[in-house]
């Protein structure tokens, strides 16, 4: 017999829900913060050697800028890992399990399959290596190796969680379903819960190597987000959220992310902004449902959204192949950083588009 979503209760009361526009507006303001986030990347914190922090000959403005963007790549993640469960259980609706899981696989592997090989010429300047080959097929997340986890296109790695988080969805959602609705709240406190307890042992009995391993990158432990997205979106169908306006919840989500630039590495993972991504993500969908006008609604917030996940595959290969166009040595003053970067993330954009377009579309169209 062939089980689908409406025999597990996939979808939590089978109406047909409207679409979140600031949501994927969203998506375009995570992406653009990755990007930025890479640009403090130095010689010595990837196996390929790229350096694009020395762009800036200044070593005070160095400083400054890898001080203030420190955890936003961070926070980014954790915002798509939560906005990847809301949305799936928003938007879930009866159909086979295998057809759910071939559709999500076909939203991210034809964009992995054209990228990582980018990644691998635009990055480590070399063809493959062993150490490239489970990332090929997005294993490379359980790997407590640097050089795994990191290998071909680095940002892959989430989409390697992404993947695991794909698998356990029928599962999760199912069991989140059967959650009676006035004890969602105390599940979510629960699931922060979670995670804040895995930073604290995390940082009081492993290696830094390990600390990132664990708590950044293992899947089974960023799975949590992911859940609290499931719970979060069950909240807000059921008229139970009760949060923070936008701006608030925004407002919140920034003191946070700047505490994060003051606490041990495991604490800035996720633990001390996971509550104001939360919040955020629901404000931004109730503004959504009461139809409220805003930035994230207009439509080139929306194209940004819909090209952001090609975007976030893209922009590191292109960032790489960008500095060795214009040479691994070369430092400028504050023009020529902005022309530099200006222009990268031109190009991405450029990129991005195509991939969306001429990729990511057509794949979904012919086998999603």
């Amino acid at each position: 017999m062939t089980i689908t979503f409406h025999e597990q209760r996939m979808s939590v009361d089978g109406v047909r829900r409207p679409a979140l526009p600031s949501l994927t507006g969203m998506r375009a303001f995570a992406a653009l913060s990755v990007f930025f986030f890479h640009l403090a990347i130095q010689a010595d914190d990837l196996p390929y050697g790229l350096d694009l922090l020395h762009i800036a000959a200044d070593p005070d403005l160095r400083s400054v800028y890898l001080f203030l963007v420190g955890t936003v790549g961070h926070t980014a993640v954790s915002f798509f890992f939560v906005l990847s469960g809301f949305i799936l259980t928003w938007s879930a609706r009866p159909e086979a399990v295998g057809r759910f899981w071939r559709r999500r696989l076909v939203k991210i592997y034809p964009l992995h399959l054209v990228t990582y090989p980018a990644g691998l010429l635009l990055l480590t300047g070399a063809g493959s290596s062993a150490a490239d080959v489970p990332g090929l097929f997005l294993l490379q997340s359980w790997l407590p190796d640097n050089r795994f986890t990191v290998s071909g296109n680095g940002p892959s790695w989430s989409i390697s969680a992404e993947l695991f988080f794909y698998l356990m969805f029928p599962v999760l959602v199912r069991w989140i379903n059967r959650v009676p609705a006035h004890r969602l709240a105390m599940t979510l406190v629960g699931l922060v819960g979670a995670v804040a307890l895995i930073a604290v042992v995390s940082h009081l009995t492993l290696s830094p190597e390990m600390q990132l391993w664990l708590g950044y990158v293992f899947p089974p432990v960023r799975v949590l987000e992911f859940v609290m997205g499931i719970v979060m979106a069950r909240m807000v169908i059921d008229g139970r959220w009760r949060g923070l306006p936008l701006t608030g919840a925004v407002a919140l989500l920034a003191v946070a992310s700047v505490v994060a630039l003051f606490v041990p590495a495991p604490y800035a993972f996720a633990a001390v902004t996971i509550v104001p991504v939360l919040l955020t993500i629901a404000a931004a969908a109730r503004n959504d449902l009461a139809e409220r006008r805003g930035l994230l609604r207009t439509p080139v917030m929306g194209w940004l959204g819909r090209i952001s996940f090609a975007f976030y595959l893209a922009h590191l290969p292109v960032l790489s192949g960008m500095r060795r166009l214009v040479g691994q040595d070369q430092s400028w003053g504050v023009p020529g950083v902005l022309l530099f970067v200006g222009g990268t993330l031109a190009v991405t954009v450029l990129v991005a588009w195509a991939l969306h377009e001429f990729v990511e579309k057509p794949a979904m169209r012919r086998w999603g």
